[in-house]
């Protein structure tokens, strides 16, 4: 490559990543900056995690109230809590900035390992960079650790040749989320496929991956011993549940390999979760919670991936049949299919065939997987005119996801809608309650949106254990928050009632 070839392509590769990087943060804008577009008591149990942390008040390893799940959400929170103060926004700063760096890794590592120019680099990675409104609210979501895997998946490919850092990587990783799993396992069969297990020196690094993953994973398991397990001053002998467990007894728990439901849930896989990942399939987007009257996807739309999908895999398919092989640079590529193919069997394996919209969070994999798929095609297509078909019907699908945002972010910009909660919080400051109880979804929303000054103690589903103590010392002046009518209370919002505790 010539100079002014090399000039050329810095240039472009700077421009594309900039524009990358933008629209992940124009995709993302509603559900980081509008603190009640997209939030749950799920994630304000990660906020005030955060928040206790960045006040030195407890010391989490685990979710809070489980002895799974590790808290690196609120670790990388806490740090932007203790300069800006408790809010959604700080919340979410670092998931969006993991959200940004990988839509650029997946861009470099296909240009500098594909040979994809930058510009088709991005079209392929397009499918990460601006997936459907319900989809990237998924991927900013502050309490199941669903973004965490694709980094993580995607430093086991960077890091393939350092097994230390490796391990590292995968022991976190697997404490973090267990799907990290599918990338150490493609990285091992994608490295046994190029022969490299012939070697000592391979078995080695392998060995001391897995090794070093198996110290992380111990020396994890032992610090939970002394954290703040179900808040500031709670221990593991205050976690809500008395059976052990951890996330492999997690895994084995879950794990339903029933013939018949497998076959119903792959069908599924191509009927329901990927047109609905996909932001294909007609949606509302009050479905996964997301406070807004719009919708996302398009009537027939899913049809789209037939060709999106099946013309890279036929043509790459050929390639490969051509080549009897592929060469090294394609690696990536095929790793990253195959983390995909392992999460959505994983998938179902682990639901039990019940593949539905609303355990979409447990397969989110497939984006990588396309991703790939489609920088592959692209590096192997000599026909322009087949090329450009597939780059307009890629451009159709994008399209479909790019009209809900507009959709979303122009609600938002002239008539944002008021989440039931706030109105909740609003007649709590009014009527100067300080302490309560209500359900699970209630209860840690609450006390996370007033920073504390309300307290409420969950009544079903018990995480924090702290504020049940505080409130049953403040029982005389606290109330109960019902959805339903209630023996001698009053209707504060249409949504809510206040009861006697």
């Amino acid at each position: 490559m010539n100079t002014d070839t090399e000039h050329s392509r810095r240039r472009e590769r700077r421009i594309v990543l900039a524009i990358v990087v933008v629209l992940v943060v124009a995709r993302s804008a509603v559900f980081v900056f509008v603190p009640g577009s997209h939030f749950d008591s799920d994630q304000a149990v990660t906020g005030l995690m955060a928040k206790h942390v960045s006040e030195g008040r407890a010391f989490p390893v685990f979710w809070y109230g489980q002895a799974y799940l590790l808290s690196v959400e609120a670790w990388l929170a806490a740090p932007v809590m203790l300069v800006a103060g408790s809010s959604v926004t700080a919340l979410k700063l670092p998931l969006l900035a993991i959200n940004c760096i990988i839509a650029v890794l997946l861009v470099r590592l296909f240009e500098r390992e594909a040979g994809v120019r930058p510009g088709l680099a991005a079209i392929a990675a397009s499918f990460f960079v601006l997936p459907s409104p319900i989809t990237a609210a998924h991927l900013l979501m502050a309490n199941g650790a669903n973004i965490e895997p694709f980094l993580y998946v995607l430093l086991l490919w960077v890091l393939r040749r350092r097994p230390v850092w490796l391990g590292i990587v995968l022991g976190i990783g697997f404490l973090n989320r267990e799907f990290t799993i599918y990338g150490a396992i493609a990285l091992v069969l994608i490295q046994a496929m190029r022969g490299a297990f012939r070697t000592r020196d391979a078995w080695i690094r392998a060995a001391v991956m897995f090794a070093v993953a198996a110290g992380v994973w111990i020396a994890v398991q032992a610090l939970h011993r002394y954290a703040s397990a179900a808040g500031p001053g709670t221990t593991i002998a205050d976690l809500y549940t008395g059976l052990p467990s951890n996330n492999l007894l997690e895994i084995v728990r879950r794990t339903c390999l029933a013939p018949g439901a497998m076959v119903r849930g792959i069908g599924a896989l191509f009927t329901s979760h990927w047109p609905e990942l996909f932001g294909l399939e007609p949606q509302r987007l009050t479905d996964f919670g997301i406070e807004s009257t719009t919708r996302q996807g398009c009537p027939g739309a899913a049809w789209l991936l037939i060709g999106v999908i099946g013309i890279p895999l036929v043509r790459v398919a050929a390639a490969v049949a051509r080549e009897r092989g592929w060469a090294p640079q394609y690696d990536v590529c095929a790793y990253l299919i195959l983390v995909a193919l392992l999460s959505a069997i994983g998938y179902v394996a682990a639901r039990c065939g019940q593949v539905n919209f609303y355990t979409m969070r447990y397969e989110l994999l497939s984006l990588l997987g396309a991703c790939a798929l489609a920088a592959w095609y692209l590096a192997v297509e000599r026909a322009r005119t087949l090329r450009l078909a597939w780059i307009a019907l890629a451009s159709l699908v994008i399209g479909v996801s790019l009209a809900a945002h507009a959709r979303l972010i122009g609600e938002y910009l002239t008539a944002p809608p008021v989440p039931a909660k706030q109105l909740l919080i609003e007649q709590l400051d009014a009527r100067g309650v300080r302490y309560g109880f209500a359900d699970f979804w209630v209860a840690y929303y609450v006390t996370f949106m007033t920073r504390e000054r309300v307290q409420l103690a969950a009544n079903d589903a018990v995480r924090i254990r702290t504020y049940n103590r505080i409130v049953d010392a403040h029982r005389a002046e606290a109330v109960r928050v019902s959805r339903t009518p209630c023996g001698g209370g009053v209707q504060v919002t249409p949504a809510f009632w206040f009861c006697a505790p």
